[in-house]
């Protein structure tokens, strides 16, 4: 054996001169002295160094040579410098014949080192680990600490040694039930190499958590605490509270739980993970329990599903007896980044039930004087009312209601949302109605731009390009919105006006009440100078008062060739009718996704708007509608329809049309020609406020060609392409301004966007972090302050900061935060003091 191994040391190094065997016990010298071969000499130490040194390095300078020692193995570096053949050992290379000898000559490892191979060498010899503790290996990095380290790493199926967070959180994720073969498994792993102590140390230097045991239980346990003790941090122990033996008040512990928290989720080996373990351990520590001690107000620092859900509950209460707490709560999840899936689409719903409901609760009369006060009311604030209730039935189509708990009752909130919705509506259109049967719907006594004048008094006279997107049924709420969008582009300036269509709202009048010429009603095929308003003719129609113009179908120019499409807009006017909110909602099979239709209309009209100004040159573009929309999400039964006459000459769900005048007992009659350019004699009949006729083959639900204001605002968006960008954009303001503190190593405070995004002030992109001196100390965050929200609710953004460990111990920071766009001058900066004063090891 010794023959061999010796020949293969010397066929693998070639320039090796010399191999040392020490054997001090000369178990190996008779197996020396049997050795036959030509390819090395053997030479015997016979205590004489100096005459054995001259030997090596004169007389036997050009042969192989095995030496021979019947001596013990420098295994010290007291030892090692003492050896008197030392500088030949250094040069050349020591014959070993165990697996730790071995294993050191395979890493290059250092005499004195070997003491601690061989306590790990049962574990070291397998090739997974060795891979894995490769890197330590190294002489210099060769340290005990560093090698327990590598091992767990190793034994945990990590491919490299990792921290000692992410350590601890994959022995937690192991603790489950479910891994219970691979938590015994490194168990009996770490009780062969002895790495509790360390284990033990390191939970309770990063959890602040006495784990007693290397057990599944334990583990579990930590991981409770770590939840308990994140989410309840900013919290004084509640007398009540259940799980008060977990409560850590140590803030030097809480900073480490802080940084252990910030550290697994940005790991992807072990954050996926982590967030299982969380929602398992969540029965442990029941939100219901928290809620009850701490109650729903309290600042929680993390919302875990279960207390998400055991808030939500008890503000079922709040919410139908509107309570405006509830809106403060609720304004609060919403700014919860953890709080996702069904919880946070509930808490989207919610929070729009109340703003809807608070809203209306607001109104102290319906009752106004003139027609313009209810125009001017409606929009200026009361179209917000349909604006929220449309967004609350958005969200609650997108919950999941699977994932909902029993105890909130969904069905229950939203037809509270729809009882007091429609009792609103139903107000406030019977009193409008009121008003205008006062001055006998005569629309020429009413001091508001009227549909029927739009061709004159806003396409005719101009001289340059323009562009008329008519979308059917755009109401104006739904303009207002699309406003928002539009002021997302920062070179584009818009802004929205009203205007009244006329009674019936229906698309057939509307469409042709905007278009140019004297309109005749023509028993409902309408003319305009003789010519049919249906879509086949209104380029036609165009062209006599605007020779280079035309219309087109939206749908037949989304897909069309840029070049096509380029040749279009070069034309002096281009009438557009784009059809999604009407094409869904005036089907009965399809008007419950009214709303999502609305969503659609929105984002095709914002694009291409956008898209007109952008690549095709036009600079002046009008958005209008032929109507508005009445929507209600209950379904409306039969016996809450009102009859319809037999002897009708036009006739649907909202309005019939009669050749003579008869008076209504539901209702109200008034001649065509007062609210239309028509002169003919037909009479126009409406129901009271907003009730249906039963008509059928249509859906009931969806419904406009009544006088509702929802039905008759329509909106007028006028929208520019400036040369230059919008120079001034929207700021960000400090809410907790002079009041910012880190604790535990977290700074938690709010940005809020000063002014909503619109005409005047367009969007900005913010970095935000924290800095000594001009060094930055913490996770940078950027945030796009975008929002078209009036609310300032809506426009407020929670931060979280985290200070890197090894800047812990300073004791004062500067808040700055930039636009991106400028990183020299920040457009805020803050003294922050740091209440943590504790530097971190991880």
């Amino acid at each position: 054996m010794i023959q061999d191994k010796a020949k293969q040391y010397f066929t693998d190094s070639p320039a090796l001169k010399i191999l040392f065997l020490f054997d001090e016990a000369q178990e190996f010298l008779e197996e020396v002295q049997r050795i036959d071969t030509s390819d090395f000499k053997v030479v015997y130490w016979e205590n004489n160094p100096f005459i054995l040194k001259y030997q090596l390095t004169h007389e036997l300078k050009d042969e192989k040579v095995l030496l021979y020692l019947n001596l013990p193995q420098p295994n010290s570096q007291e030892a090692y410098h003492q050896f008197p053949l030392m500088g030949l050992l250094l040069a050349n290379k020591e014959l070993q014949l165990d697996n730790v000898g071995a294993f050191m000559e395979e890493f290059g490892l250092q005499r004195h080192q070997k003491g601690m191979v061989s306590k790990y060498m049962a574990e070291l010899k397998y090739a997974s680990v060795k891979d894995v503790v490769k890197p330590v290996l190294m002489s210099g990095n060769f340290l005990e600490k560093e090698l327990q380290q590598g091992l767990l790493s190793a034994f945990l199926k990590f491919k490299n040694v990792e921290n000692w967070v992410v350590l601890i959180t994959k022995l937690c994720i192991l603790a489950q039930e479910k891994n219970e073969a691979a938590f015994k498994r490194v168990q009996q792993k770490i009780k062969g190499t002895h790495l509790a102590d360390i284990i033990m140390a390191k939970v309770g230097h990063h959890l602040g958590y006495n784990l007693k045991a290397i057990s599944a239980i334990e583990f579990l346990q930590a991981a409770k605490s770590v939840l308990y003790n994140y989410t309840m941090q900013n919290s004084r122990l509640a007398k009540n509270d259940p799980y008060a033996t977990l409560k850590i008040n140590d803030t030097s512990h809480l900073t480490s739980i802080n940084q252990f928290w910030q550290v697994v989720e940005s790991n992807p080996l072990v954050s996926n993970g982590f967030q299982e373990l969380l929602v398992n351990i969540q029965n442990d520590i029941k939100g219901e329990q928290l809620v009850k001690a701490y109650g729903i107000e309290e600042n929680y620092a993390f919302y875990p599903n279960n207390l998400t859900w055991a808030i939500l509950e008890q503000l079922q209460t709040k919410i139908i007896t509107n309570d405006a707490v509830g809106l403060k709560v609720l304004e609060n999840l919403a700014l919860q980044q953890e709080i996702q899936g069904a919880a946070k689409e509930t808490v989207r719903f919610l929070r729009q039930v109340l703003k809807t409901t608070l809203a209306i609760n607001t109104i102290s009369t319906y009752t106004l004087n003139t027609p313009e006060e209810y125009i001017a009311n409606y929009t200026n604030e009361v179209y917000k009312i349909d604006a929220n209730f449309r967004r609350a039935i958005l969200y609650f189509n997108e919950i999941d209601s699977v994932e909902v708990p029993a105890t909130i009752d969904l069905e229950t909130l939203k037809n509270h949302l729809n009882e007091t919705y429609n009792k609103h509506v139903d107000q406030l259109n019977r009193q409008w109605l009121q008003c205008l049967s006062r001055i006998d719907f005569d629309y020429k006594t009413i001091q508001t731009p009227k549909q029927y004048d739009f061709y004159n008094t806003e396409v005719a006279e101009v001289d340059q390009k323009m562009v008329v997107i008519i979308s059917d049924a755009l109401r104006y709420e739904v303009g207002e919105e699309l406003l928002s969008k539009m002021h997302g582009d920062t070179k584009n300036t818009a802004e929205i006006r009203h205007m009244l269509a006329s009674i019936p709202s229906r698309t057939s009048v509307g469409m042709a009440q905007l278009l140019p010429g004297e309109k005749v009603f023509n028993s409902g095929k309408i003319l305009s100078d003789g010519l049919s308003t249906e879509s086949t003719y209104r380029s036609n129609l165009l062209q006599k008062y605007k020779p280079n113009a035309e219309a087109v179908q939206f749908d037949a120019i989304k897909n069309e060739k840029e070049a096509k499409n380029r040749n279009l807009f070069k034309k002096d006017l281009v009438y557009i009718y784009h059809d999604v909110i009407d094409a869904i909602g005036d089907k009965r099979v399809s008007e419950r996704r009214t709303f999502e239709a609305v969503r659609t209309g929105i984002a095709e009209i914002a694009r291409f708007v956008k898209l007109l100004h952008g690549s095709y040159g036009v600079t002046n573009v009008l958005v209008t509608a032929d109507h508005g929309f009445l929507y209600n999400d209950k379904k409306i039964v039969d016996k809450e329809l009102e009859t319809l006459p037999s002897d009708t000459f036009i006739s649907h769900n909202r309005f019939f049309i009669t050749k003579e005048k008869k008076e209504q007992e539901l209702g109200y009659t008034f001649p065509l020609k007062q609210t239309t350019t028509f002169k003919e004699d037909f009479y126009v009949n409406i129901p009271f406020s907003v009730n249906r006729y039963r008509k059928s083959g249509v859906g009931h639900q969806f419904v406009h060609c009544g006088a509702s204001l929802q039905e008759l605002i329509t909106p007028l968006i006028v929208s520019s392409r400036k040369r230059i960008e919008v120079a001034k954009k929207v700021n960000p303001t400090l809410l907790n301004k002079g009041k910012l503190r880190v604790v535990s190593n977290v700074l938690k405070f709010n940005i809020l966007q000063e002014n909503e995004v619109s005409r005047l002030e367009k969007e900005r992109i913010i970095n935000i972090a924290l800095y000594k001196e001009t060094t930055l100390v913490s996770n940078t965050v950027d945030v796009v302050l975008n929002s078209t929200s009036e609310a300032p609710s809506d426009r407020l953004t929670n931060i979280e900061l985290i200070v890197n460990a090894e800047f812990s111990n300073e004791s004062v920071f500067k808040l700055k935060v930039f636009d991106i766009e400028d990183i020299l001058n920040p457009l805020i900066e803050e003294l922050v003091i740091n209440n943590t004063l504790l530097a971190q090891d991880f």
